[in-house]
């Protein structure tokens, strides 16, 4: 019997890597696409737009037309430019009228429908004194339950994934860069000492291998949900 339990868990794990590796492997695909996605407003003229902070210009252009959540309502998601970011914000469709469900900056990459719901996909990089890039997913399902993923990687790392992934358990210092820098420098934005290429250190976590290079892994360490990004060493 623990043989069983034993080989259902195993398979279990091998199925949930598998849609990992797929997920990351498609998101990482839209960061070549980042200027292609065009907002669909048709229809916008006859519906009320929501008060929204970022909409200084008042243009019907920042606005995407959609039903996201299979409810027959069209739902709304503002694209457009919100000083210093790209901002993204949905709002939700209902009898009582339009309620903001996420907000956060972000230029959208891609909008897919299904029978369950629709996924949203944004991209903010990194900007002024922030040296993180995030790459967001957004869920809605067709009860209007809303899940976001975040895969939050550093300005200096590259992000390319091999042909092959795989699953691996890793300790050790995670860095931006795959070289050894220890180097102490001083932040310019915070002036806080900062050591080299360090992002942390980890300790018996399961990653996701992406790519390599010489004797160091390009890991995406998934947190929650979302995804920590960098090179270790072997």
């Amino acid at each position: 019997m623990k043989c069983v339990i034993r080989i259902v868990f195993l398979l279990t794990s091998l199925s949930l890597f598998s849609q990992d590796f797929s997920d990351i492997k498609t998101r990482i695909g839209l960061l070549k696409t980042t200027a292609n996605f065009k907002v669909d407003s048709t229809g916008i003229s006859k519906i009320p737009i929501p008060t929204y902070y970022c909409n200084t210009n008042d243009t019907e252009n920042n606005w995407h037309v959609q039903d996201l959540n299979n409810d027959g309502l069209k739902d709304l998601i503002f694209s457009g430019t919100c000083q210093p970011y790209h901002q993204t914000a949905i709002f939700l469709n209902s009898k009582k009228g339009f309620q903001l469900v996420y907000d956060a900056p972000g230029k959208i990459l891609s909008i897919t429908s299904t029978t369950n719901g629709t996924e949203i996909n944004s991209y903010n990089p990194s900007c002024c004194c922030e040296y993180y890039s995030n790459l967001i997913k957004v869920t809605i399902n067709n009860t209007s339950a809303i899940k976001e993923s975040t895969i939050s990687f550093h300005d200096k790392t590259t992000i390319t994934a091999s042909n092959k992934l795989y699953a691996k358990t890793v300790s050790g210092i995670l860095r931006s860069t795959p070289v050894v820098d220890d180097v102490t420098k001083k932040d310019p934005c915070t002036a806080e000492e900062k050591t080299g290429n360090r992002i942390g250190i980890v300790e018996n976590e399961s990653a996701i291998v992406v790519n390599q290079e010489k004797n160091w892994l390009l890991v995406f360490i998934k947190q929650n949900g979302s995804y920590a990004v960098g090179w270790i060493k072997k």
